[in-house]
């Protein structure tokens, strides 16, 4: 059986408290920029079209709904990667780098193939091309996440590196 290196437990909730970090981050950026500048959709616009003034108070009540969940996933990333924080060792910076590309991937993977396909609540930005949009939006989801797991790996053995040589590593 391996060894945990020291402060191996601790890189975990680095990596879980960026990751959802990353998933809140990704969703304040999905919603500031498609949702309120671009005015591409609202959370319920393929399904209860804002051609109306009710219409699109009906769509900011379920925008805000959006906004207060990603807030307490951000929230609870900060308070998670807080924790992780007060221990002896720094944790290596692009480990945690890492794990906020691989929440903000996951976000768009995740919201994409729920909202966007499954449930068809709205479309990234609706009319002609809009599947090309969707699918481009679940690319940078795949790309986020490939690129945040090369990097957690990447900072994971340079940590250990450093714990060995007890000298530090730059990230």
């Amino acid at each position: 059986m391996q060894r945990q290196r020291s402060g191996e437990g601790d890189d975990r909730k680095v990596v879980a408290g960026g990751t959802l970090l990353g998933v809140g981050l990704g969703g304040f950026i999905d919603g500031i920029v498609l949702h309120q500048i671009l005015q591409w959709h609202n959370m319920l616009s393929s399904k209860v079209p804002p051609t109306t003034l009710e219409t699109m108070k009906y769509n900011m009540i379920f925008d805000g709904l959006f906004h207060a969940f990603t807030w307490l996933v951000t929230l609870a990333g900060v308070v998670v990667v807080f924790r992780a924080g007060m221990r002896r060792e720094p944790f290596v910076p692009r480990m945690f780098t890492g794990a906020l590309s691989l929440g903000w991937g996951l976000f768009n993977l995740i919201e994409g193939v729920v909202d966007h396909q499954l449930l068809g609540l709205h479309h990234v930005h609706p009319g002609i091309g809009q599947l090309a949009w969707d699918l481009g939006f679940l690319a940078s989801g795949v790309v986020l996440i490939t690129v945040g797991a090369a990097l957690i790996r990447s900072g994971r053995q340079r940590g250990t590196k450093a714990l060995r040589s007890r000298v530090p590593v730059p990230a």
